[in-house]
């Protein structure tokens, strides 16, 4: 019952978050990554109604999500700011406190819901792994099936924003990541 009730707030948070959005449109990852954060968000979701959580292991299962499943790694805290929102949430939840509960999801920003697509009642993915280890994938000939995703240097996802400019690739980041970084305010 409970994971009923906050499964939707965590489809919610996640469609709010932009690292997560970037990877997908961008194909970082495996191919299918609309399925792939649709299953993160059950797993999430399962996660911490089943578990104890606190913080800081939601952010460790937060980066370790992206950074297994999508190939990204963020550098702004926004896993650490999703997880603080997700447990705020669910203590909300578990309180009773449905009044307050609404009005903070009321309060968020409206954004596209593109998780909350219908999908099978699959089982969220129990082993994380690189999709680069996979023996039956093409060694050379990596067709890109997507016309928007963009190239190894993610130029992509800078050029949509106006008002921010490329930074130059930092050597310690490896080609096809893309580096998500806190927005310095003017």
């Amino acid at each position: 019952m409970l994971y009923d009730d906050f499964k939707p707030i965590v489809d919610l948070i996640l469609n709010n978050w932009t690292a997560l959005q970037l990877a997908v449109e961008h194909g970082m990852g495996a191919p299918g990554g609309e399925k792939t954060a649709q299953l993160m968000s059950v797993y999430i979701a399962r996660y911490c109604v089943e578990n104890i959580v606190d913080q800081d292991d939601l952010t460790e299962l937060l980066e370790d999500l992206m950074d297994e499943e999508f190939e990204t790694v963020c550098h702004d805290d926004s896993p650490k700011e999703v997880a603080s929102l997700l447990i705020l949430f669910l203590s909300l939840l578990k309180e009773g406190r449905h009044d307050e509960l609404r009005a903070r999801i009321e309060a968020m920003p409206k954004c596209q819901k593109w998780l909350s697509e219908p999908m099978h009642d699959s089982a969220p993915p129990q082993c994380h792994g690189n999709p680069d280890d996979d023996s039956t994938s093409s060694s050379g000939d990596d067709e890109d099936d997507s016309p928007e995703t963009p190239g190894i240097n993610g130029d992509a996802a800078t050029s949509s924003y106006k008002n921010v400019e490329p930074e130059p690739m930092d050597e310690d980041v490896e080609p096809g990541w893309t580096v998500v970084r806190t927005r310095r305010k003017k």
